[in-house]
């Protein structure tokens, strides 16, 4: 039933701005002892909020597109410009996890929600979490299987200066960081693919990913709508979206919302962390 599904799923189209679909990861998740080693959550009870409160959500326009490329997959994208977007990342920290839908609902204003990075077995964040500011989990630079631990792997950044960045995560500097989730693996650095993907792999999957333009101004979120290698992935990033720097979020279960379209649905979830995004 679960793999009927996820095939479900993965065929709906981009109608409106809904970007509603699943991914799935190369390699098994790693257990909660191997993404979490070195990931000691601190003391916080804190959940970020938007800046500024919407109407109507369901009115607002999200920038969103589909780049068909063929035998080498099929793309949802939302694109934020930060001047225009108050892109978050928040833990709510809840035992029973992140349901997608009901973080909608208790968010007045939001327009775009996916899950973040890689969790653990107990919904917690694989590695690195800053919601406002606040560090809700420390960097994870342990070794470990699965596709968080294949290194380099690399932090999503929202600066205090309204930029964001993708940083390999053995170069991440907490200063100024405002909001950041870490993830793996990174699908490119400095325009380099990563050394571990193959062109033309048959191991392909549905995936989800964030990428940065060069300029740190905008925030792309990125869903396939296909199947598709790491390779095909990374290299969409860099050739279509002309990004340098880009992470691979999640895999199987995870969910891109944008306002106007269907709600997340709750059995691909829960989740841990969440990127979140308002309009200014």
């Amino acid at each position: 039933m679960r793999t009927a599904l996820l095939a479900a799923v993965a065929a709906v189209s981009l109608a409106g701005c809904s970007l509603l679909s699943t991914i799935g990861e190369d390699l098994p998740a790693s257990s909660a002892a191997e993404t979490a080693a070195s990931a000691a959550p601190t003391e916080s009870t804190a959940s970020s909020a938007p800046t500024e409160d919407v109407d109507d959500a369901d009115a607002v326009e999200v920038p969103t597109q589909v780049i068909d490329l063929g035998e080498h997959g099929s793309y949802g994208v939302a694109t934020l410009d930060l001047a225009d977007w108050d892109v978050r990342v928040d833990w709510p920290q809840d035992e029973d996890g992140t349901d997608l839908e009901e973080y909608i609902d208790a968010h007045p204003g939001i327009a775009v929600l996916t899950n973040a990075g890689i969790f653990s077995d107990d919904l917690t964040p694989g590695g690195l979490t800053v919601a406002d500011g606040e560090e809700l989990r420390s960097l994870n630079l342990s070794d470990g299987y699965g596709n968080f631990h294949l290194k380099p792997n690399a932090v999503f950044e929202i600066l205090e200066d309204g930029t964001a960045a993708i940083v390999d995560s053995t170069l991440y500097e907490p200063d100024g960081v405002m909001q950041a989730t870490q993830s793996g693996p990174a699908l490119l650095l400095d325009g380099e693919v990563h050394p571990d993907f193959t062109e033309g792999s048959t191991n392909t999957a549905l995936r989800t990913g964030v990428g940065v333009s060069p300029d740190g101004g905008t925030v792309y979120l990125v869903i396939t709508r296909s199947y598709v290698n790491l390779w095909d992935f990374a290299t969409m990033f860099r050739d279509e979206l002309g990004v340098e720097d880009a992470l691979y979020l999640d895999g199987q279960i995870s969910q891109l919302w944008v306002s106007g379209g269907t709600l997340p649905t709750s059995y691909l979830g829960p989740y841990g962390a969440v990127i979140a995004a308002y309009p200014r």
